[in-house]
């Protein structure tokens, strides 16, 4: 279980390490970054969706859970809070926080891999993903999230333990085929957020977090009644 620490201390490394050498990162490299880190969630995406069982219940519950997003205002009620915390501080950058926000939280694989570590006691794909945030933070910490990046280091955890305690209350109800479509949508998912990174578009990736819930019975109905 200390594996789920480790993902909460990289990210908090990671952003006293961005915030402290932020001077000494050139502003193009900053930049750049967010394409290079766009283009890794964007294989990553593209990875998990090979894992589909049933692509068409994860575009229902893709589409349905964006939806239901959208009508309740998920990333733009979220989005608002960190200009409130950050009280108007210059080179606060929120829509950098809010991006590294999905990238840290809204992540299959930190859910996946917290679900796994319940099971079976594998840290494999959390070990991944914390060697990625740790990157990750430096380089959002430095292009703009600044010190207001530590705030996520609470939200990551109650994800991360959340998901590995219930995983033995979910997991015996949860076949391979309904964690492939899972995988797949948590993919398009990060593949929305890819284009949120590169700021050229600016698309409202909190409102999909609905599709997770989804995912589950929408896939076991389609299985069950379709496949």
């Amino acid at each position: 279980m200390h594996v789920l620490l480790v993902n909460m201390a990289a990210l908090i490394i990671g952003t006293i390490i961005g915030c402290l050498l932020k001077k000494y990162v050139p502003e193009k490299l900053q930049k750049d970054s967010m394409i290079y880190f766009s283009v890794v969630t964007l294989v990553l995406g593209i990875r998990l969706i090979e894992r589909t069982t049933s692509f068409s219940a994860v575009v229902i519950a893709f589409l349905v859970g964006g939806t239901i997003g959208h009508f309740l205002k998920l990333d733009e009620r979220v989005s608002t809070l960190p200009q409130k915390l950050s009280n108007g501080k210059d080179g606060f950058d929120a829509g950098t926080l809010m991006t590294g926000f999905t990238l840290y939280c809204v992540s299959t694989s930190g859910i996946l891999g917290a679900m796994d570590l319940g099971l079976s006691g594998d840290s494999t794909l959390l070990m991944i993903k914390a060697v990625m945030d740790l990157l990750a933070a430096i380089f959002f910490a430095a292009a703009g999230a600044g010190w207001m990046q530590l705030i996520i280091a609470v939200p990551l955890g109650v994800i991360l333990f959340g998901f590995y305690f219930l995983s033995r209350i979910l997991m015996p109800y949860v076949t391979p085929e309904m964690i492939g479509d899972f995988s797949s949508c948590g993919g398009m998912i990060l593949i929305v957020n890819a284009l949120r990174m590169t700021k050229l578009k600016n698309p409202p990736v909190l409102d999909l977090v609905p599709a997770l819930a989804l995912i589950f019975p929408v896939s076991w109905m389609w299985l069950t009644y379709m496949g």
